[in-house]
Protein backbone atom coordinates (compact mmCIF):
# COMPACT_ATOMS: atom_id res chain seq x y z
CA UNK A 1 0.00 0.00 0.00
CA UNK A 2 1.12 3.85 -0.74
CA UNK A 3 0.58 6.74 1.10
CA UNK A 4 -1.32 9.05 -1.09
CA UNK A 5 0.58 12.36 0.30
CA UNK A 6 4.70 11.37 0.65
CA UNK A 7 4.22 8.04 -1.78
CA UNK A 8 5.83 6.20 0.69
CA UNK A 9 5.27 2.40 1.56
CA UNK A 10 6.10 2.63 4.49
CA UNK A 11 2.24 1.98 5.91
CA UNK A 12 1.00 -0.20 8.57
CA UNK A 13 -2.78 -1.45 8.89
CA UNK A 14 -4.53 -0.67 12.93
CA UNK A 15 -7.77 -1.74 13.71
CA UNK A 16 -9.45 0.64 15.22
CA UNK A 17 -12.38 0.22 17.75
CA UNK A 18 -14.90 2.79 18.52
CA UNK A 19 -17.72 2.18 21.48
CA UNK A 20 -20.54 4.91 22.00
CA UNK A 21 -23.67 4.96 24.32
CA UNK A 22 -27.09 4.83 22.35
CA UNK A 23 -29.55 7.03 23.22
CA UNK A 24 -32.81 5.52 23.65
CA UNK A 25 -34.52 8.97 22.63
CA UNK A 26 -33.81 11.10 19.50
CA UNK A 27 -32.70 14.96 18.78
CA UNK A 28 -36.42 15.84 18.06
CA UNK A 29 -37.67 13.68 21.01
CA UNK A 30 -35.78 16.36 23.21
CA UNK A 31 -36.34 19.02 21.22
CA UNK A 32 -39.95 19.05 21.29
CA UNK A 33 -41.17 16.75 24.64
CA UNK A 34 -37.96 16.15 26.75
CA UNK A 35 -37.31 19.22 27.99
CA UNK A 36 -40.09 19.81 29.66
CA UNK A 37 -41.30 16.02 30.63
CA UNK A 38 -38.09 15.71 32.64
CA UNK A 39 -39.25 19.15 34.67
CA UNK A 40 -42.76 17.62 34.89
CA UNK A 41 -41.05 14.65 36.34
CA UNK A 42 -38.90 15.62 38.72
CA UNK A 43 -41.82 17.62 40.55
CA UNK A 44 -44.19 14.81 40.04
CA UNK A 45 -41.52 11.68 40.99
CA UNK A 46 -39.06 13.00 42.40
CA UNK A 47 -37.77 10.03 44.60
CA UNK A 48 -38.27 8.04 41.62
CA UNK A 49 -36.24 10.15 39.31
CA UNK A 50 -33.57 10.99 41.90
CA UNK A 51 -33.33 6.89 41.99
CA UNK A 52 -32.60 6.62 38.24
CA UNK A 53 -30.45 9.23 38.63
CA UNK A 54 -28.15 7.53 41.54
CA UNK A 55 -28.42 3.76 40.27
CA UNK A 56 -28.17 4.50 36.50
CA UNK A 57 -30.23 3.15 33.43
CA UNK A 58 -29.73 0.81 31.31
CA UNK A 59 -27.94 2.07 27.80
CA UNK A 60 -26.93 0.23 25.01
CA UNK A 61 -23.27 0.38 23.96
CA UNK A 62 -22.30 0.01 20.42
CA UNK A 63 -18.82 -0.67 19.17
CA UNK A 64 -17.99 -0.76 15.58
CA UNK A 65 -14.61 -1.62 14.05
CA UNK A 66 -12.56 -0.35 11.43
CA UNK A 67 -9.24 -0.33 9.17
CA UNK A 68 -6.78 2.62 9.49
CA UNK A 69 -3.58 2.83 7.61
CA UNK A 70 -1.13 4.96 9.19
CA UNK A 71 1.80 6.15 6.97
CA UNK A 72 5.15 5.99 9.24
CA UNK A 73 6.68 8.60 7.73
CA UNK A 74 4.71 11.62 7.56
CA UNK A 75 1.70 10.22 9.79
CA UNK A 76 -1.48 10.26 7.62
CA UNK A 77 -3.85 8.96 8.18
CA UNK A 78 -6.58 7.30 6.26
CA UNK A 79 -9.46 4.58 6.15
CA UNK A 80 -8.80 1.45 4.02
Amino acid sequence: MKCPKCGSVNVNIQAVTEVREKRKKGFWYWLLIGWWWEIIAWILFGVWKLLVVLFGRKTKVVSKTRSVAVCQNCGKRWNV
